[in-house]
């Protein structure tokens, strides 16, 4: 099973490159806090956007000194690692790509190695992430949160940096650049970027009540401007990229936060898991929850 799973994501790969595809991460972010949020707290989500050539896992991280946390991992392809986390203290993080600025731009950037890890295992609130601000040197998008409040941070090229923060309300983001002066960005904003953006903000706004995880779940599923430019996009071909994952935190003012994770990995079914973060860190056996186990079978939205 696993060698036909990698057979079809190397033949995909191929197929890709054949047609001169350079995959580019894409993806919408959007969160709720405090007053916003029906039980206070918050809400944080990602639909995860790329080229289809890797696939994804739900892991622990157990560091040797630090805190727990729950990630998002891509396994394979151009851009393997950490895509979404959240901790033992309910420190929320998730990123996005800047894609104004070209890959090679963006790699020159001399940034900690794992960075996300690190800021996951070190870092109780919001207000401690935003302390290691100077860290922060690859152009990207971060929406961060905990039980307090929200915040999203801008990095562009020569480290320059724009953070937005809340303690009620919402915020979101997508692929380009909105605190920030862009103009000296050679790329404009891409038409996707603009459009999802105004998609999500649009599902926020005219939401009549407080907002829950299920709440987000309908945004999450939107396909309202087609296959290439919906918050949740299938991809009008082979060459497009697409939403791959939906990753969805509620973090309550007191207890442990509760994960909605939908994954759509190509050549794979959709899986859905649902579970509690505090019964994921003590899970025994190993630090990969497949998304079949008994621990995700939590209520579906």
């Amino acid at each position: 099973m696993v060698k036909q799973r990698w057979d079809r994501w190397v033949w995909a790969g191929v197929f890709l490159w054949l047609f001169c595809f350079q995959p580019a991460d894409a993806c919408t972010l959007w969160g709720a806090v405090g007053a916003s949020v029906q039980g206070g707290g918050a809400l944080i989500a990602k639909n995860r956007d790329y080229a289809p050539d890797h696939f994804q896992e739900l892991a622990v991280l157990r560091p040797a000194q630090g805190f727990q946390s729950l990630v998002l991992m891509a396994v394979g392809g151009e851009e393997p690692g950490v895509k979404a986390g959240v901790n033992e203290k309910g420190l929320v993080i998730v990123s996005a790509t800047a894609n104004q600025v070209p890959r090679a731009e963006r790699d020159k950037a001399e940034q900690k190695k794992g960075l996300m890890r690190h800021l996951l295992s070190t870092c109780a609130s919001v207000d401690e992430v935003l302390k290691n601000i100077d860290l922060f040197r690859r152009a990207a998008f971060y929406l961060i949160a905990d039980r307090k409040e929200v915040a999203v941070i801008e990095v562009a090229p020569a480290m320059r940096r724009s953070v937005i923060r809340r303690d009620s309300g919402t915020l979101s983001h997508t692929n380009h650049y909105c605190a920030i002066d862009s103009q000296d960005i050679r790329q404009k904003a891409g038409a996707s970027s603009t459009t999802r953006l105004g998609r999500i903000d649009e599902l926020l706004k005219t939401h009549p009540q407080l907002y829950s995880i299920e709440d987000f779940f309908r945004f999450s599923s939107d396909q309202n401007a087609g296959p290439d430019n919906s918050v949740w996009r299938t991809g009008s071909d082979l060459t497009q990229r697409r939403t791959l994952a939906t990753w969805i935190v509620a973090v309550p003012p007191a207890g442990s936060p509760q994960l909605y994770l939908k994954t759509a990995d190509p050549g794979e079914p959709e899986q859905i898991c649902r579970l509690s973060i505090a019964e994921a860190f003590r899970l025994k056996g190993g630090d990969r929850i497949p998304l079949t186990a008994a621990l995700c079978s939590g209520p579906v939205p």
